[in-house]
């Protein structure tokens, strides 16, 4: 019966991996600006899937909110982004903002997702999330001015 659910486990985590590792691994560069750390990063949020499988699975369409929440909320390194200094003002930015902040900014205005799809992906309310990119973006104006 093991030799089954972990046959079965793997599968599932190679359905997600097959239909977002290419919206994670964009949504990690550009939290990192890097093509290495983006790597590292899908890789860890994949394998932080891989002992959550049951509940990725249950999530169905979901799941890719799901995963851009995990791959946010996992450590990494200070952004260095190759090359493109704005988007590094953006990071730089962001990075400044209280977590819970932050995490719904970087996925709303990075991860390009709906308020109510963020919300769900965090555990948190809509009005949080809309809040918090307010002030996400009230940041982001005073970094331009600086």
């Amino acid at each position: 019966m093991r030799v089954l659910r972990r046959r079965a486990d793997r599968n599932a985590l190679a359905e997600l991996f097959e239909r977002h590792a290419e919206d994670v691994w964009n949504h990690a560069y550009r939290l990192t600006g890097s093509w290495e750390q983006a790597e590292e990063l899908t890789a860890q949020a994949f394998q932080a899937a891989g002992r959550r499988t049951a509940e990725a699975a249950l999530l169905g369409d979901q799941a890719l909110p799901w995963l851009l929440a995990l791959t946010a909320r996992l450590p990494r390194p200070a952004p260095s982004h190759d090359g493109d200094p704005a988007v590094l003002h953006v990071l730089t930015a962001l990075a400044t903002l209280p977590r819970s902040d932050r995490e719904a900014a970087e996925l709303c205005l990075l991860g390009e997702l709906a308020p109510p799809r963020a919300a769900q992906a965090l555990g948190t309310t809509e009005d949080h999330v809309r809040s918090a990119v307010d002030r996400a973006r009230a940041r982001l104006g005073q970094a331009e001015e600086e």
